[in-house]
């Protein structure tokens, strides 16, 4: 049984059959329609989701099944041993997504579930936001994947902690213009920053100018997480935090004259990370990638399950 957490003990070909299962279903939905028949996805979410719920539930549904909606508040998780809510949970639904705010419930929910679980995001993974990622990249290139340079601008993260697994395993360029990663903060994996200081195709940067030359894509994502980003006491923390990450916003001056596409894996905080403009600029693929969501998922749903062989 495989569980979709943070994707090391993925090869390049398991992640290479997921994507190519998210083309072939993108391009010929119709042959998919009963590939999941009479099979349910229980969706819990601990922290908010647009794009995450929808493309799940609207995934599970296109492909024959059915996704049930859980909100951790008004369930039972609030109120008793998380493995046992879990391992009851996992004898009615075939595969089990969850959107937690730490990787330590999901590890606690894979151990005790009798189904495949996938991370919907956490504090440290993002692994279905990186598979659409590739994804898109994928489409709105005519390199092969291993000639393309993707330039990530912002804070490390639980998107960018994905990223680098992704271009471990697939072989493209990923140039991380971050300020250095904190050891204490709750997305700090050292297996990852290994990875990162060993591979050839990632670098880190201190300053975006220096990779965007011959970069193809540029990336930035929240430079605060989005449970936090309304909340009055962060007043403070998010006015000292624009100040250390205006040198990496993503702005008209830092890419202007330059021939390469703009991704944002949203929600989109304006004049923080991105300026407006950008988000509707012609280079801009925010929208498609945001899109691609939904496709990313039915080939991860079809492939962890394997309802059966591919048309």
């Amino acid at each position: 049984m495989r569980h979709i957490n943070d994707l090391l003990n993925f090869s390049t070909a398991d992640l290479t059959e997921i994507l190519d299962c998210a083309i072939k279903i993108k391009a010929s939905p119709e042959d998919y329609r009963d590939a999941l028949l009479h099979q349910s996805l229980a969706m819990l979410f601990q922290k908010t989701s647009t794009r995450t719920r929808v493309s799940f539930e609207v995934a599970m549904t296109e492909l024959g099944g059915h996704a049930i909606y859980m909100d951790w508040q008004t369930s039972n998780f609030i109120l008793t041993d998380l493995a046992y809510e879990i391992e009851y949970l996992s004898r009615n639904v075939q595969v089990i997504m969850a959107r937690l705010l730490s990787n330590d419930d999901f590890q606690i929910m894979a151990d005790a579930s009798q189904v495949p679980m996938i991370n919907g995001c956490c504090d440290r993974y993002h692994p279905c936001q990186a598979l659409t990622d590739v994804l898109t990249m994928i489409e709105h290139s005519e390199k092969p994947l291993p000639d393309l340079h993707l330039l990530y601008s912002g804070v490390q993260n639980n998107v960018s902690n994905s990223l680098i697994l992704m271009a471990d395993r697939l072989g493209f360029s990923l140039t991380l213009a971050t300020p250095e990663p904190e050891i204490r903060a709750a997305s700090f994996d050292p297996r990852l920053q290994a990875i990162t200081q060993d591979s050839e195709k990632i670098n880190h940067v201190d300053d975006p100018r220096i990779a965007i030359d011959g970069a193809d894509f540029i990336y930035t994502d929240t430079w605060i997480d989005m449970q936090f980003f309304n909340d009055p006491e962060k007043k403070a923390e998010k006015a000292a935090l624009l100040t250390k990450m205006q040198p990496f916003q993503v702005n008209e001056s830092l890419i202007e004259g330059h021939d390469l596409m703009i991704m944002h894996d949203m929600p989109i905080h304006n004049d923080y990370e991105i300026t407006p403009g950008l988000v509707r600029d012609p280079r801009s693929i925010i929208f498609n990638q945001a899109a691609n969501r939904l496709h990313a998922q039915k080939g991860l749903l079809y492939w962890l399950l394997n309802a059966q062989t591919s048309p």
